[in-house]
């Protein structure tokens, strides 16, 4: 059997293969934030087809890191009962939820959003630097929502401090420009992290696992951001963190190129005892083991399984992913009920 397709344990989870539904939005929740019946459907059919741990699309924390209109919401009790439906659906399968929580900063829908510093990620939307006060606020607002996640039945949540959210804009040089607590040193741009996993940690208890999704590189000073990641992987080994799942800054611009996070990733695994999970590039059964050959414990696919919801089966029956990383189902075009990969679109000119 190939390896990819045996049980594997982090630090106190086990899952029944080493292959990860990582956090994927999918334009179809509920404007209300409510996780929707097609999402649930969508949710399910992952885990039909063999999944071991499947990983929410960004859940907000709070109004004020919103991403979008149709992300789902977890800043309030009223959202855990259409979260634990969902979740049920899933580990009636087999397969572990995660729920990712987040919070947008700089790239967040409110007209004055929040960031480290003053910053514009959005075009027409300029960020100001939080207060301590808010900061404060924040790091509440991911305690509370973990205690939700928990509450509806989640195996665990993982802490997005990737692509240029508001804990990547603190931990990454070229968005924090602070000069107090929070910003200059990587111990004090770090800071918010180790405050959300503390505060996660007292609410949900020391053996409810977290996850923490991080960029393996920067856009701007990347030997500097680099230069960082041993320092956090210390940490993230000393707060128990269940595994570190490393995606980057640039992916849709990797098109064609396989793995193209590895060779960061396993340097990183060695400098701490903390387990890895890896995204973007991932395609076939060679990429997987090349993967677990390094030291790292699982493999997480996005797009692939947005074309191919069906691709374990496949992948056991010895063919490849189908997704050509085009990007273009990232689109916020797309429609309730209509299929995010053009390649599945049953309409003229779909591709």
């Amino acid at each position: 059997m190939h390896p990819v397709f045996t049980p594997v344990t982090l630090r106190t989870m086990t899952v029944k293969n080493r292959i990860v539904r990582s956090a994927t939005h999918d334009y179809v929740g509920n404007e209300t934030g409510y996780v929707s019946d097609l999402q649930a459907d969508i949710w399910e059919e992952l885990a039909q087809n063999d999944l071991g741990l499947f990983i929410t699309g960004h859940l907000y924390v709070d109004v004020l890191g919103q991403a979008s209109a149709s992300q789902n919401a977890l800043d309030h009790d009223r959202y855990i009962p259409a979260l634990a439906s969902a979740v049920k659906r899933v580990q009636r399968h087999g397969c572990k939820v995660v729920a990712q929580l987040s919070h947008a900063g700089a790239k967040a829908t409110p007209e004055v959003p929040l960031a480290p510093s003053a910053l514009t990620l959005e075009p027409g939307a300029p960020a100001r630097a939080m207060t301590k006060e808010e900061i404060d606020q924040a790091v509440a607002a991911f305690a509370a929502a973990a205690g939700r996640a928990q509450a509806a039945g989640c195996d665990g949540v993982q802490i997005h401090c990737a692509h240029l959210y508001l804990l990547s804009q603190f931990i990454t040089p070229c968005c924090n420009h602070r000069s107090d607590e929070y910003g200059g040193s990587p111990e004090n741009r770090f800071r918010i992290v180790e405050e959300v996993l503390a505060a996660v940690r007292a609410r949900c208890g020391e053996d409810y696992p977290i996850f923490v999704k991080i960029n393996s590189n920067a856009p701007e000073g990347d030997e500097e951001y680099a230069a960082d990641l041993p320092y956090m992987m210390e940490r993230f080994a000393a707060w128990k963190v269940e595994a570190v799942e490393f995606s980057g800054c640039d992916f849709y611009q990797r098109k064609g190129q396989h793995n193209y996070y590895l060779e960061r990733a396993a340097q990183l695994r060695k400098v701490a005892d903390q387990p890895v999970m890896l995204v973007g590039g991932v395609r076939t059964l060679e990429d997987m083991a090349a993967v677990l050959d390094r030291g790292i414990e699982m493999v997480s696919l996005c797009r692939p399984f947005i074309r191919q919801a069906d691709l374990i089966p496949r992948l056991q029956a010895g063919e490849g992913a189908a997704c050509v990383s085009c990007g273009q189902c990232s689109s916020k075009g797309s429609k309730p009920g209509q299929a995010r990969c053009i390649f599945n679109r049953k309409v003229p000119g779909a591709v």
